[in-house]
């Protein structure tokens, strides 16, 4: 404003001092001063924000409040940083509106409840083994199923579960009282931006209200029928339990006496099903002990000595006759091996010799036959002298239940060529002698 009104008087003065523009010139009245306007001062700045500013600001920095009433909030003196920022610590107090409550395990002053209560349900739910030792059975005709606890009826449990729920339901217990507090400590940053302070760096420490949010407010304990503790609750809920315990064991007295008999019951159908499995067993043993022998001695006669069979050879589109001859044969426990030959039905005197195995455990094609050929003569122009040639040929063959020999012909060094092995099909034929044929033949 000073400087406003030493500006206005050094304009008058120049104002008189001037010299007119011509000395010819009448000289006119001199012009009337213009009163200086004066400029309206500049409203001071605040030097921090107030109360009603820091309260908006913290109404998106603060956390949800239940049964919480928020009073006037405090702001300690700001402290005024390098950068020109304020430095704010505010305090905003809280009063609960209801008592507070938590949630606690049941109450130990109904242990001894409790242990009445499953002594009487764990009497009705013994396992059958218990009663079926009691009439008289013996531990060799329990079963897994009798050692398993005995489900109690519907009525039983649903009775049971009652007195659960009372013994075990948990109960509120109060922790705070209405009209309690505690606040929470905001710090922040404000700047001064034209018309508005800015905040930043915010942060809420609210630990002391944190606890508070666990627990659950009356009104919210109230709306689900909660249990609250008090002595007269304590005592009310022993009477209970103990009415309610005498009449489950009244309603399971039946219930265990049936289960007496029951077992008298199991005892004498235990002791007929064990007949009968005995019995059953023996059967079936000799029954498997029919078959294996009936197997045996089809493996045993079909590969005698003196058999003969006869049949074809096959590979892609060549074929020939083939006949396999048993000189000998032996029976083992779980074998039958034998000596022999093999040769080209219309080339008979040209036959190599072979030594075989039959497994007497059949699969479920037949028993597995292993044929080993070794020296012997045979017609070099036939698709057959290919193994005949090399040094270790074997056929690989299946002892069908209808008696037929089935399987392959092949050579070891062909395990990466199976296309070149010979199917064989042979049947038993009557014993026949070697006729002199006509032909070629090479020894091997």
């Amino acid at each position: 404003m000073k400087k406003q009104l030493i500006y206005t008087v050094l304009l008058a003065s120049a104002a008189v001092l001037l010299p007119s523009c011509s000395d010819k010139e009448q000289e006119k009245p001199a012009a009337q001063a213009k009163p200086a306007v004066e400029q309206p001062a500049e409203p001071a700045q605040p030097s921090a924000p107030t109360a009603e500013e820091v309260k908006t600001m913290l109404a998106d920095q603060l956390p949800a409040l239940t049964a919480m009433e928020a009073g006037e909030l405090t702001i300690e003196d700001p402290q005024t940083n390098e950068d020109g920022s304020l430095s704010l610590v505010v305090h905003q107090p809280l009063t609960l509106t209801e008592n507070l409550y938590t949630r606690q395990a049941a109450p130990a002053e109904f242990d001894e409840q409790r242990k009445a209560m499953n002594d009487a349900a764990n009497a009705a739910m013994k396992p059958e083994s218990v009663y079926l030792l009691q009439v008289g059975g013996t531990t060799e005709m329990l079963t897994d199923a009798d050692r398993e606890a005995k489900p109690l009826p519907e009525e039983l449990q649903k009775m049971a579960n009652e007195l659960k729920d009372l013994a075990e339901s948990s109960v509120y217990v109060q922790q705070k009282n209405a009209g309690d507090t505690a606040e929470i400590i905001v710090r922040a940053k404000a700047v001064r931006e034209g018309d508005t302070w800015k905040f930043s760096d915010v942060t809420v420490d609210d630990s002391a209200v944190q606890p508070l949010a666990e627990l659950k407010p009356e009104s919210a304990v109230q709306a689900e029928n909660g249990t609250v503790m008090t002595p007269d609750f304590t005592e009310q809920r022993k009477a209970e339990l103990e009415e309610k315990i005498a009449a489950f064991n009244k309603a399971a007295e039946a219930y265990i006496a049936t289960r007496e008999e029951a077992a008298r019951a199991a005892i004498t159908k235990a002791e007929a099903q064990a007949e009968e499995a005995a019995h059953k067993a023996t059967e079936e043993a000799a029954a498997e002990e029919a078959k294996v022998k009936q197997w045996t001695d089809l493996c045993t006669k079909a590969l005698d000595k003196g058999k003969n069979f006869a049949g074809e050879w096959t590979r892609n589109n060549q074929f020939g006759e083939m006949t396999l001859h048993i000189e000998s044969a032996k029976k083992f426990d779980d074998s039958v091996q034998f000596i022999g030959t093999i040769y080209d039905t219309k080339l008979p005197e040209a036959s190599l010799d072979i030594a075989g195995r039959c497994d007497l455990k059949p699969s479920e094609d037949g028993a597995k036959v292993d044929i080993s050929i070794y020296d012997g003569q045979y017609d070099p122009d036939q698709p057959t002298a290919e193994v005949y040639d090399a040094r270790d040929g074997v056929l690989t063959l299946t002892l069908t239940k209808d008696g037929k020999l089935k399987g392959i012909m092949t050579c070891g060094a062909w395990a990466n060529n199976p296309e070149k092995a010979f199917n064989i099909s042979l049947s038993p034929k009557a014993d026949a002698p070697k006729s002199e044929g006509k032909g070629k033949s090479k020894k091997r």
